[in-house]
C-alpha cells in the first residue's frame, strides 16, 4: 500500500506539475489605486475537477460581483488541448481593500478551489508608518501541488511563476530577482521547481508620495488656516487702536 500510495501520489504530481505557470503584474499608482492582469496555466484535468470552464467562470464572475473595489474587469478561461488558461484584468479603486478581499476565507478560495488558491494567493502583511509602506506576501505553490516533491525534475522544465509589480516611486528595499524602470518596477521570476522548494517571499518597502487630492485638500486647508488667522490678527489690531 505504501509503494502504490507514492505510485499515485507520484502520477497526481506529474500531471499537476508539469502544467502549472503563473504570471501576475500589478500597477500601483500613488492613492492606492491601480490596474491588474493575471494569468495561469493549470491542466485541464485538474480544472475539470473544479468544474471546468464553466466552473471557472462562474467564480470569476461571483468574485467581481462581490468585489466591489473592482472596475474595467475582464476574464477569459480557454482550453488548448491538455491545458487551461485562466486570465483574469481588472482595475482597483484600492489595493487594500483588493488585498482584504482575496485574504482569508476569499470568495476566490471557495468549497473546492481552497486547497489550489489558497495556496497561489499566500499570506499578506502589511505595515504602514507615515508614507512609508513594507508589505511582504508569502506564496506556498508546494501546497498546491501535493505530490510535487516525487516528481522528476525534468518534468518543471520551461514552467515558471512570475511575480510583476509597478510602482509609482523607487522601492528602498526589496528582494525582487531584478529590477527595471530606475526600480520603480519590481519583478520576481523563478522557476516552478525552485517555488516548489521552499515558499515564495514577496517583499518590499516604499516610500508613497502624497496623492494629488491629498496635497490639493492641504493646500485649502493652509488657506483657511491662515485666511482664519488674518482675519484674528485684523480684529486684535482693530481692537487695539489701529484703524
Amino acid at each position: 500500500m505504501r509503494c502504490l500510495s507514492r505510485l499515485l501520489l507520484l502520477a497526481a504530481g506529474g500531471m499537476l506539475a508539469s502544467c502549472i505557470d503563473g504570471r501576475e503584474e500589478f500597477w500601483l499608482a500613488a492613492d492606492g489605486s491601480g490596474r491588474a492582469e493575471i494569468r495561469y496555466e493549470v491542466p485541464a484535468a485538474l480544472a475539470s475537477s473544479l468544474g471546468g470552464e464553466t466552473g471557472i467562470e462562474k467564480l470569476l464572475e461571483r468574485f467581481v460581483r462581490e468585489t466591489p473595489t473592482l472596475t474595467s474587469t475582464s476574464h477569459r478561461v480557454t482550453r488548448q488541448g491538455e491545458r487551461m488558461a485562466v486570465e483574469f484584468k481588472a482595475s482597483f479603486k484600492s489595493v487594500l481593500e483588493l488585498i482584504a478581499a482575496v485574504s482569508g476565507d476569499s470568495v476566490l478560495a471557495a468549497g473546492k478551489f481552497k486547497p489550489l488558491v489558497e495556496p497561489l494567493i499566500g499570506h499578506f502583511d502589511i505595515r504602514q508608518r507615515g508614507l512609508r509602506v513594507e508589505m511582504t506576501r508569502t506564496v506556498s505553490p508546494s501546497k498546491a501541488l501535493p505530490g510535487a516533491g516525487f516528481v522528476p525534475d525534468s518534468r518543471f522544465d520551461g514552467r515558471r511563476l512570475v511575480y510583476i509589480l509597478h510602482l509609482p516611486v523607487v522601492a528602498q528595499e526589496s528582494n525582487a530577482t531584478r529590477t527595471a524602470d530606475g526600480g520603480r518596477t519590481l519583478i520576481w521570476d523563478q522557476t516552478l521547481k525552485e517555488g516548489l522548494k521552499k515558499r515564495v517571499v514577496i517583499h518590499f518597502k516604499a516610500a508613497m508620495p502624497l496623492p494629488w487630492w491629498s496635497l490639493a485638500a492641504l493646500v485649502v486647508a493652509l488657506g483657511l488656516l491662515l485666511g482664519w488667522l488674518g482675519r484674528k490678527g485684523l480684529r486684535r489690531w482693530r481692537g487695539g487702536g489701529g484703524v
